[in-house]
């Protein structure tokens, strides 16, 4: 029952849009790209509450290190003054996680359909899940899965994409430290740093989600990491949009000045 929803609302929709773009443009890595686009921005009023709620947070940071400071060794009480804080400035820490869950869903969704459309894809299966018999794959055709240098269906064997999603997953990282960065202050005046769980987090996600990125883009086919590699460079985008450079200021400033020398 759930696999039958999950192909109906999820699968064959996004499945048809992406045979459709392939259809007109005639090339399986620039319908992912458009594909990518396309559906990070419908999923965008989905993520930006959440990505308000983070530059909030990294906003109050100074006066939530004072009450880390002033509260360091109660623990319960810091936790309340934290909330009363959140409650002021009319922040709710948990809003966003229900669009984040769907957003999720909906990334994972697209992971499946890329496969299914790139790796070993079999037209007469496809078709049978097409709406509309104009964009159809005719008797006998294959999906023409090269890219550039790139065969989409197969891992990279030139690392250029794993390299490059690892690379990017980084930099999108490093753009939410400052809040990292004025927590890990805090923590260190702390008598016992793992107090500070949002800078614990962060900081293990900051070169994690880099190290899994490089280990999937080695192992999964080129098309699903160039879906990855192309959302994560429109979340760079969303996420200096709603509170710039982050972290990547100082590196940002440092080559701007170096280029106009």
């Amino acid at each position: 029952m759930f696999g039958i929803l999950w192909n109906t609302i999820l699968i064959t929709p996004l499945l048809n849009a992406l045979a459709i773009l392939y259809q007109l443009s005639g090339s399986l890595g620039l319908s992912i790209i458009l594909f990518t686009v396309i559906i990070k921005a419908i999923l965008t009023p989905l993520v930006m509450p959440s990505m308000k709620t983070m530059k909030k947070q990294r906003d109050l940071q100074p006066e939530l290190d004072k009450l880390k400071e002033k509260y360091k060794h109660d623990k319960k009480k810091m936790a309340e003054m934290q909330m009363e804080l959140f409650k002021q400035h009319g922040l709710n820490p948990a809003s966003g996680c229900v669009t984040q869950i769907a957003t999720i869903v909906v990334l994972i969704a697209l992971y499946g359909v890329i496969q299914r459309f790139a790796i070993n894809a079999d037209v007469d299966v496809l078709n049978t899940l097409i709406y509309f018999d104009a964009f159809k794959f005719k008797v006998g055709e294959v999906v023409n899965t090269q890219f550039l240098w790139w065969d989409l269906a197969k891992p990279d064997r030139f690392f250029v994409f794993a390299l490059l999603s690892g690379a990017l997953q980084f930099l999108a990282s490093k753009m939410m430290m400052p809040y990292v960065e004025a927590g890990e202050k805090a923590a260190q005046k702390t008598p016992d740093k793992k107090d500070d769980m949002a800078y614990n987090m962060q900081e293990q996600m900051l070169y994690t989600m880099p190290v899994m990125n490089v280990i999937i883009g080695l192992t999964l086919p080129a098309g699903v990491v160039l879906y990855i590699i192309i959302s994560t460079v429109f979340s760079i985008v969303q996420t200096y949009y709603v509170s710039g450079w982050g972290g990547l200021k100082p590196l940002v400033h440092k080559l701007w000045k170096k280029l106009r020398k």
